[in-house]
């Protein structure tokens, strides 16, 4: 026999407040409006799968109050939007589950008493972005023109994401909640975020986000753990106005590590001499191995182009990016994918930790969302990731 349960109406209210609408069926949209009207009363059964689907705990639904949960990471944000005042259950569930790995790496390496990491708040806001670029390439062992070495955006992200991540910084990546694909993370609502630790700093990347999107927040992010503060880069158009000091010296240092200003403007002056503007934009953006909005920063910057050129190349960038995406092939391999999400020395801190008994399998399957079968398949993987 099945019981029916009366869900609070302020609950089912802060439910449908705090759930993006794609989340839901059609069907199961109408199913919280008959909730809430009192029109149908929900079965245990019904509940659970409302919280599957969701990502709201199941114990929050047989609450009588809404719960008040921390949110304050979000006065981070690289963009003030309203959008952002109430986060969405993905991203506070993502954030959640990188605080864990975060707190776990930090303990396991006060266990094994690790020095803190000197680059972590060396910065001070007021620094110069050829000081901070200086600094950053010496911290990262790379020379002013290290992209000529790449010859796509995606090298150029694999190859300073295993630098980053050398230095001691975990970079996290992922598009979904856990392993939850009907859970996506939106790129309008953040690209990446930071997480500052002397021991075990944590960039978390979307990867629902291109390439050359990617590369800018992980250069953002570093950046703002060199500058000791905590960040939620939700800047998708590269905005002007509302935009902090702090986030003009970050993106300052992305734009200067991705394309040096001095041979910015003798590559631009070459350029434009033979092409116009667009044309110059894409070639040099070519030869940066980085996006077409970087590059029409500098431009803009330079005073080469005015702000309405600037913003429609950044909003085509999006564009093409978005069109792109939906015309290629979805599904892949698994374990690369899987792969390409963890950060290789936390799976190797992990798998030494596990294999002498400090930390139980249970938890690597829970820090990895993986079982024992796809945990040891992933470590299969990882060995071969360079």
């Amino acid at each position: 026999m099945q019981v029916n349960i009366n869900v609070s109406e302020n609950i089912l209210d802060w439910v449908m407040k705090r759930v993006s609408p794609s989340v839901l069926s059609s069907k199961q949209g109408e199913l919280l409006y008959a909730w809430k009207e009192g029109r149908k009363a929900p079965t245990y059964n019904q509940i659970e799968k409302m919280s599957k689907v969701t990502g709201i705990p199941l114990g929050y639904f047989f609450l009588e109050k809404p719960p008040v949960e921390d949110s304050s990471f979000v006065e981070y944000r690289t963009v003030d939007s309203k959008e952002l005042s109430n986060p969405s259950r993905n991203l506070m569930d993502t954030l959640h589950d990188m605080e864990l790995i975060q707190e776990w790496i930090r303990n396991e390496l006060q266990a094994t008493e690790s020095d803190d990491l000197s680059f972590v708040g060396a910065i001070k806001k007021t620094v110069q972005p050829d000081d901070f670029a200086t600094f950053v390439r010496k911290c990262l062992q790379i020379e002013t023109n290290w992209y000529e070495s790449c010859k796509t955006g995606e090298e150029s992200f694999k190859l300073l994401r295993n630098y980053i991540s050398d230095l001691g910084v975990v970079v996290m990546m992922s598009g979904i909640v856990g392993n939850n694909t009907h859970r996506t993370l939106d790129t309008n609502e953040f690209r990446a975020f930071a997480l500052v630790d002397k021991k075990a700093p944590l960039i978390f990347i979307n990867s629902n986000d291109s390439f050359n999107g990617k590369l800018f927040s992980l250069l953002h992010e570093f950046a703002h753990i060199c500058l000791g503060e905590n960040s939620l880069f939700n800047d998708r158009y590269g905005s002007i106005d509302k935009v902090s000091a702090t986030e003009k010296t970050c993106n300052a240092l992305a734009a200067e590590i991705l394309v040096p200003k001095h041979i910015f403007l003798e590559k631009w002056k070459r350029q434009i001499r033979e092409k116009d503007e667009e044309a110059t934009i894409r070639e040099l953006a070519k030869y940066f191995k980085c996006g077409y909005t970087v590059i029409a920063r500098r431009a803009y910057d330079q005073k080469f182009i005015d702000f309405k050129v600037y913003q429609s190349f950044a909003r085509k960038a999006v564009q093409q990016y978005l069109e792109k995406k939906q015309t290629g092939k979805g599904g892949g391999d698994y374990y690369n994918t899987a792969a390409s999400r963890v950060d290789r020395r936390f799976f190797d801190l992990l798998l030494g930790s596990v294999s002498e008994g400090r930390t139980l399998y249970t938890d690597a399957f829970r820090l990895t969302n993986t079982n024992r079968t796809t945990f040891s398949n992933l470590a299969e993987k990882m060995r071969g990731v360079g």
